[in-house]
């Protein structure tokens, strides 16, 4: 049985912040399942109606955390992104980024990336992008959208189908990781960053690491 962490003394400031960083906390420990408004204010160490005055209910803490989920993530682009001048480079860069954070943020992602709480067809983004991927970046999936259902033709080589072909592997990328497969084979949150670089087109070198010996029977 998990121990729940003891409620922190709460003092005057940005309540509504603490009551994120708590639930980003209580989702790290416990998984997205025991997110609850009364358990996030109970963290907090606030009355029991408190937290309700900035998240009437479950699924308004679930889109706030949708919010930042994608703020972080996209930050954690900017950042892999900083200085690259060549927009297929920015865009693998991109990916790496993507499927890294993914991976260190499981419970996070799962609900960052969940239609019910965010909505792919808005072109608005609280982290700006970067110089070498502004352009379709920001209004990708309602463009996509819009050209698959005009019933155009869609050759490989349509820029919204090449993200998508990026897109695609970065998030299957990012789900075998959340999902548990590559824990299930040995393979760790460590590996990510490799693993994503290399499948994103770069060749990776070999490491020091050894695959632990095999258990006898």
């Amino acid at each position: 049985m998990t121990r729940k962490t003891a409620p922190r003394p709460y003092h005057h400031g940005d309540l509504k912040r603490a009551l994120l960083e708590a639930s980003l906390e209580l989702i790290r420990e416990e998984g997205v399942d025991a997110l609850t408004v009364a358990e996030v204010g109970r963290r907090v160490g606030v009355s029991s109606a408190a937290p309700y005055k900035h998240f009437a209910d479950r699924p308004a803490l679930l889109r706030a955390l949708a919010t930042e989920g994608n703020r972080q993530l996209g930050e954690a682009i900017v950042a892999a992104t900083r200085g690259s001048t060549d927009p297929l480079e920015a865009f693998r860069l991109s990916g790496v980024a993507y499927i890294r954070w993914a991976a260190e943020n499981p419970a996070l992602y799962r609900i960052a990336t969940d239609p019910s709480h965010i909505d792919y067809a808005s072109t608005e983004h609280d982290v700006e992008a970067p110089e070498a991927l502004r352009g379709t970046l920001e209004t990708f999936w309602p463009e996509l959208a819009a050209l698959v259902r005009s019933g155009a033709a869609l050759p490989a080589s349509h820029p919204l189908i090449q993200q998508l072909h990026g897109r695609a592997l970065a998030q299957g990328m990012a789900s075998l990781f959340v999902s548990g497969i590559f824990a299930s084979l040995g393979i760790t949150t460590a590996d990510a960053e490799r693993m994503a670089r290399a499948v994103t087109g770069e060749d990776v070198p070999a490491t020091s690491r050894r695959s632990p010996p095999s258990r006898s029977r």
